[in-house]
């Protein structure tokens, strides 16, 4: 039987999947220095923004999991997140969106209650408070949010690159 979570849930995880794929495209036929080049007025480079993304993605696992495995600092955990291995490749890093994705979507998959409120540390709450309980619902919503807000910034880095634009890579094979 499906229940109105179980459809949410199927919802929302579309929606994201949606996202992860944009993203993906984004990065389709870089090479590595391509991915990590800064070519716009923006600081970001695509590999930067991408690991930026799933970091975020992994301490919403944990949170909604219940687990604290970052730093005590949010500062710091969230800087971290923005780099880049000097050995990481772009196949590396799309490796590492799907299993994420892949933890992700099982662990929502996993949670009875999209309404269940969830521990926040008090350093990471005041980045993501907008004055409502922080649910296993409104953390995947933010990450829907930070997905789409990146995709977006994603687009203009790669068209900076070489011109590319989304609508041509949706098409590509």
């Amino acid at each position: 039987m499906t229940t109105q979570t179980d459809r949410e849930t199927e919802l929302l995880l579309t929606i994201l999947a949606n996202q992860f794929a944009g993203l993906r495209r984004s990065l389709s036929g870089l090479t590595a220095e391509q991915a990590r080049s800064i070519p716009s007025a923006s600081a970001m480079s695509l590999a930067a923004l991408l690991n930026h993304l799933i970091d975020g993605l992994e301490a919403t696992i944990n949170r909604i999991s219940g687990e604290q495995s970052r730093t005590s600092d949010p500062v710091a955990a969230w800087m971290a997140g923005w780099e880049v291995d000097d050995e990481e490749s772009v196949a590396d890093q799309v490796a590492r969106l799907d299993a994420t994705a892949g933890r992700f979507a099982a662990r929502l998959r996993a949670e009875p209650d999209l309404d269940r409120v969830v521990d926040i540390p008090a350093g990471a709450a005041v980045w993501l408070d907008q004055g409502v309980p922080f649910t296993v619902r409104f953390l995947v919503l933010h990450q829907v949010e930070e997905w789409a807000r990146h995709a977006g910034h994603a687009d203009i880095i790669r068209e900076s690159i070489d011109g590319a634009t989304a609508d041509v890579l949706a098409e590509a094979p």
